[in-house]
């Protein structure tokens, strides 16, 4: 004997199916990265107190938030003095298959590191210290985010994909 689903069984299969794919949107996905990333720092991190936030614009109204995120660490120089460095990163010129996670062991063991590419290697991630006298901001195509462990790295890795998707992220030509 052969059974057919009803229709309303269907339509229930198929609504669930759709939430279970659900892609959270720009701002939620920026909204968890912003709340998470401070406490995803290393231990050195923490008892050098290193502290740091990923900041984001958020859109007006309806609109989207800002495709360009800043990130921002705030430690003591060597000399003392507090010492700032902010990364900003323009997520729709990122390659979203430059992102990866994998764990580096070589500074302290069991860090998680994310990656990301600028497409086609543009140098277009700015770094800017702040409190330096005659500092000029640093231009690259590549970051590297340390983590407290690499199911944060996998986390962020993922989070951050989608964002520079949402954003128009293109692959690099070659």
């Amino acid at each position: 004997m052969t059974r057919f689903a009803t229709p309303a069984a269907l339509v229930l299969l198929l609504s669930a199916a759709g939430q279970d794919s659900h892609h959270p949107t720009l701002k939620e996905t920026f909204e968890w990265m912003h709340s998470a990333f401070p406490d995803s720092r290393t231990i050195t991190a923490s008892l050098a107190n290193e502290t740091r936030q990923l900041n984001f614009v958020e859109g007006k109204g309806d609109d989207p938030p800002s495709c360009t995120i800043t990130i921002v660490q705030r430690w003591k120089a060597p000399d003392g003095k507090p010492a700032i460095r902010d990364t900003i990163i323009d997520l729709s010129l990122i390659d979203p298959d430059s992102i990866k996670s994998y764990t580096d062991d070589t500074a302290e063991k069991g860090i998680g590191v994310l990656t990301m590419t600028a497409t086609n290697d543009k140098k277009v991630i700015v770094e800017k210290l702040e409190n330096e006298k005659d500092s000029k901001p640093y231009f690259t195509h590549r970051e590297f985010i340390s983590f407290i462990g690499l199911e944060y790295a996998e986390r962020f890795a993922k989070e951050f994909k989608n964002a520079v998707t949402l954003c128009g992220g293109k692959a690099s030509s070659f």
